[in-house]
């Protein structure tokens, strides 16, 4: 009887007292392989519990230039945003001034208010969520591009060695001599699926402006590199860099590539 009683009441206490969903997601901020950080288009989800998907929210947010812009059900929104370690804060928001119906201006009022209140961000997989008092505001998922076209080219060269990587969803080829393409071998999901998340955290506009952080190929003391991204038919491409420093946009893209191509071998 005592046994039976114990058993029940353990799993009364698991059941009753488990980690609640903010605990979840605040240990989940432990994961190092986690971006924690805010670029490009969100689609937000859910508002204080409720699901506002259909009202078509998005937020927009510029790392580069921390300005954050988006739609809030009935008017657009624009203004400055800074992020350091998990605390968000919104700066003074303009928006449009349009004329909309009750629901959608209630909707807009809630959301806005949400981004007031918040004074911390818990990020997930594919988005975030904003807190208050450990209480979540919204939660929004990362739109996703239409990545499944696109080609990663990557390029390191020497006066004595050559390396040419290529990578898109269907596998990764990797080749030694100039003008070859190697045949593509199939590549581990988790690992597309890794790099597909540091490529969404770049602005692809900004690629062919970023700044080498040292230059000694210029000088024979390293190789030669360049990245080449293209998707939707447009190409985006980096200025020269050295091999194993990459501008700090591109280093964790950079570094997916290499561990492909040496997972490949």
């Amino acid at each position: 009887m005592k046994y039976t009683l114990l058993v029940f009441s353990m799993m009364v206490l698991r059941c009753c007292w488990g980690p609640t969903d903010f605990q979840l997601m605040l240990e989940q901020q432990k994961d190092t392989t986690l971006l924690k950080e805010l670029n490009g288009t969100y689609h937000i989800d859910r508002l204080k519990g409720e699901d506002i998907s259909s009202f078509k929210l998005d937020i927009d947010f510029n790392n580069n230039t921390q300005q954050v812009s988006g739609f809030s059900g009935c008017n657009r929104f624009f203004g400055p945003f800074s992020l350091k370690n998990n605390k968000l804060e919104f700066g003074a928001l303009s928006s449009t001034q349009m004329h909309c119906n009750e629901t959608e201006n209630a909707i807009e009022k809630k959301l806005l208010k949400a981004f007031e209140k918040a004074n911390l961000i818990l990020f997930t997989d594919n988005g975030f969520s904003l807190y208050n008092k450990k209480k979540v505001l919204l939660s929004a998922t990362k739109t996703m591009a239409p990545y499944e076209s696109i080609i990663i080219d990557y390029t390191s060269s020497s006066r004595g060695s050559y390396q040419k990587i290529i990578v898109k969803k269907e596998g990764v080829s990797v080749s030694q001599k100039r003008g070859k393409v190697s045949p593509f071998k199939k590549h581990e999901a988790s690992d597309w699926n890794k790099l597909l998340k540091n490529l969404q955290a770049i602005d692809l506009d900004t690629i062919p402006n970023l700044v080498a952080p040292s230059k000694d190929f210029q000088f024979d003391g390293a190789a030669i590199s360049k990245l080449k991204i293209i998707l939707n038919n447009k190409t985006f491409e980096t200025p020269s860099f050295d091999h194993g420093n990459p501008p700090k946009a591109i280093a964790s893209l950079v570094k997916d590539i290499l561990s492909m191509a040496e997972n490949m071998k």
